[in-house]
C-alpha cells in the first residue's frame, strides 16, 4: 500500500456520518501550536460571514505584528501565496499524516521561504504570486519559525488566520486536533424565529419571539406560542463570547428537539470550499446582512440546503408538524467549542384562529424552481438560473426602464431584489442601446443594489448581447470604462533626493472595472513594489545597488478594460 492510498484510507474509513459525508477521526496531540501565545480568538471556525463561512480560526496576536509563526510538525512547504487581497501573505505546510496547515495575513516568511518568493516574483515581474512547491523540496521541522504574524490582505487588524485541511482540501475545525483554550462563557441566545411551512410559507413573514431567562433556560416572554400554521420551522439568534476578548464568535453545535425526539442538528466540524457560500442557506441571510453577526441559525433545511458534514439526525428536514393541535414542547441546545451549553425551551401549538402569521399578497411575474433550470427573456435582457442555485422556490418581479442617466448604454433591467442571494452563479445578458461600435471593448455590465451601490461584473460579448455571471438579483445595465487607473505619488516629486526616504510610496486605484496589473521600474528595470489592498498603497524599497545621481522612476497600471495609466518622474539619490 503506497503512502497516498494509506492516507486516503485512514482519513475516510471511520467517523460519524452526516449527509453521506464521512468525518474522519482526528488524532489529538502531535501537532504543536502555531503561536507561542495562548489561543484567543478574533474569529471562530465556521462562523457566518457575508457570502461565506469562515474557513479557519483567527488567532489574536496581542494586537501587534511580527510574532513568530511555527510549523506544527515535520513537513514541507507545499504552497505560498502573496496577494494584496484575500489571505495576503499565505503559507501552506503539508505533513506526512496528510494534513496541511494554512497561515494567512502574514507579515512575511522565514528566510528560505522568502528567497523562493522573491525568485518567483522577479521571474514573473509581479508582486502577486501563487507558488506550488513540489513535495519535500522545501522541508521544515516541527517548531521551526516559518513566518511572522501580520495584517496583510483582507485582514481587519493584526492576527493569524489558521486552518487545517485534509487531503481533499476540506478545512477542519482545528480544535479537533487537541488544541485547548480558556472559555467558560456559554453561548448567547438572543431570539427565536418561527416560520410557517404550510400554505402560508411563501405569503407570510416569520415571527420573532423575544426571550427571557427562566430557571437557567431561555424561553419566549409570551409563554405558549399559538400559531396559525399547521407546520412550522425554527431559527434561533445565537452567538458565542469568550473570556479575554470582546469579539462575537460563532457557535459549534445546535440540536433541536420536538418533545424527546431530535429533529435537526447542525455541527461545525468541517467546511468545504465548494459549499462555503451555503452560509446563505444556514442562516436567515437577509436578516444577517441587515443586523450583522447576530445570525438566526436555521434549525431546518430548505430544498437545496445540503451542506456536507454539518447536518445530523434530520427528521422531515427539521419541519415540525403541529396539525394534531396539541402543545409541542420544543427544546434547542446550543454549545460552543468548549462544550458550554445554553438551552431554549418553548411550547408551540397550532391554533387557526390566531394571526401570528399575517398573509400578504405576492407580487411577481416569474416563479423560479429549485428543481430545474430557470430561464427568462425580455426585450434586451436574458437570465439563466440553475435550479441548484436557489434555496427554494422564488417569486420575482422583472421590470425594464429606459435610463435617463448619462453614461448608461442600455435599459435598466431589474430582476428580483438585491437582498435575494443565490447559492451559485447565474448568467445575465444585456443588449446595449446607442453604444458606439468603437466603445464595445470598454463596455461592461453593472449591478446595482437597492441602496444604490454598484459593482462591475466581468463581461464578454456573445453576439449582440453583453454577458456576465452574478450571484445577486437586482438591477443590471451597461456602462463603459474609458478612464485609466489613478496614480497618486505620496513621497516622490521631480528632482527630490530620495536617499533618506529609502522607499517610494504611491497610491493606486481604479473606479469601475478594477485594477488588472501594475509594474514599477527604476531606469527601465523592473522593481518589486508591494501593494496593500486595504489602503490601495504601493511601497517599493529603493535597491541598495542604486548609485548616486539622477534616476527615473516609472509606474504603469492597467485596468480590466485595458485602460492604461503611466507615471514617470526623475529623482536624485
Amino acid at each position: 500500500m503506497n503512502f497516498v492510498h494509506y492516507i486516503l484510507l485512514s482519513l475516510f474509513s471511520s467517523g460519524a456520518m452526516a449527509q453521506g459525508d464521512t468525518i474522519p477521526t482526528y488524532h489529538s496531540g502531535g501537532f504543536r501550536a502555531p503561536l507561542d501565545v495562548p489561543i484567543l480568538l478574533a474569529g471562530s471556525f465556521g462562523e457566518p460571514r457575508p457570502g461565506h463561512f469562515h474557513m479557519g480560526m483567527d488567532l489574536q496576536t496581542l494586537e501587534k505584528e511580527g510574532l513568530p509563526v511555527y510549523a506544527l510538525g515535520d513537513g514541507y512547504v507545499s504552497r505560498i501565496g502573496v496577494s494584496p487581497y484575500g489571505y495576503g501573505n499565505a503559507l501552506y505546510i503539508t505533513y506526512p499524516n496528510g494534513f496541511t496547515s494554512v497561515y494567512g495575513h502574514l507579515q512575511g516568511f522565514g528566510e528560505k521561504i522568502t528567497a523562493l518568493v522573491r525568485k518567483e516574483q522577479y521571474a514573473k515581474e509581479s508582486f502577486s504570486v501563487d507558488i506550488t512547491v513540489k513535495p519535500y523540496e522545501l522541508n521544515v521541522k516541527k517548531g521551526e519559525v516559518v513566518a511572522f504574524s501580520g495584517n496583510t490582505g483582507a485582514s481587519g487588524g493584526p492576527h493569524v488566520h489558521f486552518e487545517i485541511r485534509d487531503v481533499a482540501e476540506r478545512t477542519i475545525n482545528p480544535l479537533l486536533f487537541g488544541y485547548t483554550m480558556s472559555d467558560h462563557i456559554a453561548p448567547v441566545i438572543g431570539g427565536l424565529k418561527v416560520y410557517p411551512m404550510d400554505a402560508l410559507k411563501h405569503t407570510a413573514d416569520g415571527y420573532r419571539s423575544p426571550l427571557a431567562i427562566v430557571k437557567g433556560s431561555y424561553s419566549p416572554k409570551t409563554g405558549l406560542l399559538k400559531v396559525n400554521a399547521s407546520s412550522i420551522a425554527l431559527a434561533i439568534n445565537t452567538y458565542d463570547k469568550m473570556e479575554g476578548t470582546t469579539h462575537t464568535l460563532g457557535i459549534y453545535d445546535i440540536k433541536a428537539y420536538d418533545g424527546d425526539s431530535i429533529i435537526h442538528e447542525y455541527r461545525v466540524d468541517r467546511v468545504t470550499f465548494d459549499h462555503t457560500r451555503d452560509v446563505i442557506a444556514q442562516v436567515d441571510y437577509p436578516v444577517f446582512i441587515k443586523e450583522g453577526s447576530r445570525a438566526f441559525h436555521k434549525c431546518f433545511q430548505e430544498a437545496n440546503n445540503k451542506i456536507p458534514s454539518s447536518y445530523y439526525h434530520v427528521r422531515n428536514n427539521g419541519v415540525i408538524d403541529l396539525s394534531d393541535g396539541t402543545v409541542h414542547n420544543i427544546k434547542i441546545e446550543v454549545r460552543d467549542y468548549n462544550g458550554n451549553l445554553s438551552t431554549l425551551r418553548a411550547q408551540v401549538q397550532y391554533d387557526p384562529k390566531t394571526v401570528t402569521f399575517k398573509a400578504k399578497p405576492l407580487k411577481y411575474n416569474k416563479v423560479l424552481s429549485p428543481y430545474q433550470d430557470n430561464n427568462y427573456s425580455a426585450d434586451g435582457f436574458n437570465i439563466s438560473i440553475p435550479g441548484k442555485a436557489l434555496l427554494d422556490s422564488m417569486f420575482v418581479t422583472y421590470s425594464s426602464t429606459p435610463s435617463t442617466t448619462n453614461g448608461i448604454f442600455s435599459n435598466v433591467h431589474k430582476f428580483g431584489e438585491s437582498q435575494d442571494q443565490l447559492l451559485n452563479y447565474f448568467t445575465v445578458s444585456v443588449k446595449p442601446v446607442s453604444l458606439p461600435e468603437n466603445l464595445k471593448s470598454k463596455a461592461l455590465i453593472i449591478w446595482r443594489n437597492a441602496g444604490g451601490g454598484t459593482a462591475a461584473r466581468s463581461s464578454k460579448w456573445e453576439g449582440d448581447m453583453l454577458t456576465a455571471r452574478s450571484r445577486e438579483f437586482g438591477s443590471y445595465f451597461i456602462m463603459i470604462d474609458t478612464t485609466p487607473p489613478r496614480i497618486v505619488p505620496i513621497n516622490i516629486t521631480p528632482g527630490k533626493n530620495m536617499h533618506a526616504a529609502k522607499a517610494v510610496y504611491m497610491r493606486l486605484s481604479d473606479g469601475l472595472s478594477g485594477l488588472d496589473e501594475y509594474k514599477a521600474y527604476i531606469d527601465d528595470k523592473w522593481q518589486l513594489m508591494e501593494m496593500d489592498g486595504k489602503t490601495a498603497t504601493l511601497k517599493m524599497f529603493l535597491p541598495n545597488t542604486l548609485t548616486a545621481g539622477e534616476h527615473t522612476f516609472k509606474l504603469t497600471a492597467t485596468d480590466e478594460r485595458g485602460n492604461k495609466a503611466e507615471y514617470s518622474v526623475k529623482f536624485n539619490y
